[in-house]
Formats: structure tokens, sequence, C-alpha cells
């Protein structure tokens, strides 16, 4: 998938990744403005994209599951580069 710019697509890529067992994936090339967190009943997506222009760049989370309730932060550093902190229990 080259963009999720295209209606339907990002449904689409969260029904890929609930077909595997991961519960976030970094995209890239949303090509959406702006920085926000879009929450469906089964995925949110957290995504950075350029200020003003649709169409270029963009990146971000999607997550599903129980993954979706230990978002602590989600950070965006530019169009290109953003980064999210999870809350985790560590078993060792």
């Amino acid at each position: 998938m080259k963009t999720l710019l295209k209606p339907g697509k990002m449904q689409e890529r969260a029904e890929e990744l609930a077909k595997t067992q991961l519960e976030i994936a970094a995209i890239q090339e949303t090509r959406w403005s702006g920085i926000r967190l879009i929450k469906k009943k089964d995925f949110s997506l957290y995504y950075s994209g350029t200020k003003d222009q649709i169409g270029q760049a963009g990146t971000g989370f999607i997550l599903l599951g129980r993954i979706m309730n230990n978002i602590i932060g989600f950070e965006a550093i530019n169009e290109r580069l953003c980064k999210t902190r999870l809350k985790a229990n560590i078993i060792i």
C-alpha cells in the first residue's frame, strides 16, 4: 500500500494488521496534514503530517487490541518522524 490518502485505505491497513499477531505498526506516507488521533472501534491511529499540504509525507502508528489503552504519549517531531510511549509490564 503506497498511501493512506485514498478512501478506505486506513481501514484496509487495520484489517491487514489484524490478520497478524502484531498490535502496533509504524506507518509511512499517510499524506495527511496536521497532527491527529483517529479512534475507531477496532483500532487507533496516531499520525503526524505536513502543516498545510495534503498529499506529501506523513508518518504515524496504528494500534489494535489491548495496546490501544497503553499509550502514555505521542509526539510529532515533524512530518517524517514521530514517537509514541507505551505503558508496559516487564516480566523477567
